[in-house]
């Protein structure tokens, strides 16, 4: 007994500890020109997420716990959350729910008060320890894991969604640490359109995006309502799906039109490859999400097939080399004004080198380097995939420049001994054609003072 009681006020000083150094003010906004996130005290944040959709149902506090705070450690800010229905028609059938379902009957009308007490408490933690939580509160799915099926049988089906949507804002909007999530997996049908309008009916203080089918955007699929106010891009490599149905593009190449198009909201990176699913390696991994911050995005989630799952395998998967390249992002991103860089889409300042640009579906473009850089001409960033020289325009430097090679496998940093001149073009190759993981991506920084 002794030792219990020792273990949990351990665990009350570690929340405690990482709550004082929380220093994110929710609800997050739109900066004021509506490129990147911000605090109530219009603080950048660039959301470091991690997919942990079935934290809701598929664990118990204590364990839940135990994984947040080890999303925390390795710097992850950012979770999505969702509500699945568990009956009959939910065919995971390998998963061993938290226990208690979300509904009585699969009616939206008979919610079950022990889940959403249970509900309650996680997203309270997660507001302790800081993390923006998307919420989910009718996932649809794509595979029968979801409502749709569900509320497609109902005989009200739209007016029952809503008055489920308005029930759920008005219990949680008093979390500031939220995000609505319309969607799941699927496009919006008619009576997950009527469930988000119950929920704008009620609250449209925080930020609202949807995660609908992968290939487009939310941001470009819903241009013309106004309660969304956060774009998610959600697609994957064209070498990894052959899919006659959905039409994937590069990442980068979704993100492209999201700077261009100006659909007047922030957008990031909901959903790309995961971890130890299809092919993606950790190099994969890395680009998606390096691919992300030199495009303008304000985030980006990270996602692992057994941790979105949380099934009886996560604590063995934690500390795989994707949670800690993401650390690595993090921790990048919190060194440099990264809300403050513009996409070198035009090569202007990265004039050789970059790989190549893909926009269609046919397969290719992993190459690609993205850059970046300050409009002020301080600071410049780019994004190499694999090992190449690449060119720089120094001319855009108003001072000379000191550069350094950063392994985004290890978080190490290599001084280049020279400072170059503010004229002509430079090349440059990483220190290494292999990173200290074993892989041929690098991350190089100019800077003009």
């Amino acid at each position: 007994m002794l030792m219990h009681k020792t273990i949990a006020l351990l665990s009350f000083l570690l929340i405690c500890e990482f709550c004082a150094a929380q220093d994110i003010a929710f609800p997050l906004k739109a900066s004021a020109d509506k490129k990147y996130l911000v605090d109530q005290n219009n603080k950048a944040v660039f959301l470091s997420g991690c997919s942990s959709w079935d934290l809701t149902c598929a664990v118990t506090y204590s364990e839940a716990k135990e994984y947040l705070l080890d999303r925390k450690e390795k710097k992850f800010n950012a979770l999505l959350l969702r509500i699945i229905p568990y009956s009959k028609q939910f065919k995971n059938g390998d998963k061993k729910p938290y226990g208690i379902p979300a509904f009585f009957d699969d009616d939206l009308d008979k919610p079950n008060e022990a889940l959403f007490q249970h509900l309650d408490s996680l997203i309270e933690l997660c507001n302790q320890l800081g993390f923006a939580t998307f919420i989910a509160p009718m996932y649809l799915g794509c595979c029968n894991d979801g409502w749709l099926e569900v509320i497609q049988q109902y005989k009200d089906g739209e007016a029952k969604c809503k008055r489920y949507g308005e029930w759920f804002a008005n219990r949680y909007k008093k979390y500031p640490n939220i995000i609505w999530l319309s969607g799941g997996d699927h496009n919006l049908v008619p009576e997950a359109t009527a469930f988000t309008e119950g929920i704008v009916s009620v609250d449209t203080t925080h930020l609202h995006t949807v995660h609908a089918h992968p290939g487009k955007s939310s941001g470009e699929r819903y241009q013309d309502v106004k309660w969304q106010t956060l774009s998610a891009c959600y697609t994957y490599f064209p070498a990894m799906e052959h899919s006659k149905e959905w039409q994937f593009v590069q990442v980068y190449a979704m993100m492209y039109d999201e700077w261009y198009n100006e659909y007047h909201m922030p957008y990031f990176l909901i959903e790309s490859a995961y971890e130890d699913e299809r092919f993606a390696t950790t190099q994969i991994i890395r680009r998606q999400a390096w691919w992300s911050l030199l495009s303008g995005a304000s985030g980006e989630i990270f996602g692992q097939r057994d941790i979105y799952q949380m099934n009886d395998n996560w604590r063995k998967v934690i500390n795989e080399p994707g949670s800690e390249s993401m650390k690595i992002l993090a921790a990048f991103a919190q060194s440099v004004p990264w809300f403050k860089l513009k996409p070198d889409w035009a090569h202007s300042f990265f004039v050789s080198g970059r790989g190549t640009f893909n926009a269609t579906i046919y397969p290719g473009g992993e190459d690609y380097a993205t850059g970046a850089f300050n409009p002020d001409s301080s600071l410049a960033i780019l994004y190499m995939p694999s090992y190449r020289k690449v060119g720089v325009n120094m001319s855009r430097f108003k001072h000379a420049v000191t550069v350094k090679w950063f392994d985004p496998s290890s978080g190490n940093y290599k001084d280049v001994s020279s400072t170059f001149p503010n004229k002509d073009v430079e090349y440059f190759e990483p220190p290494s054609f292999k990173n200290k993981k074993g892989f041929d991506d690098w991350v190089l920084l100019l800077e003009a003072k």
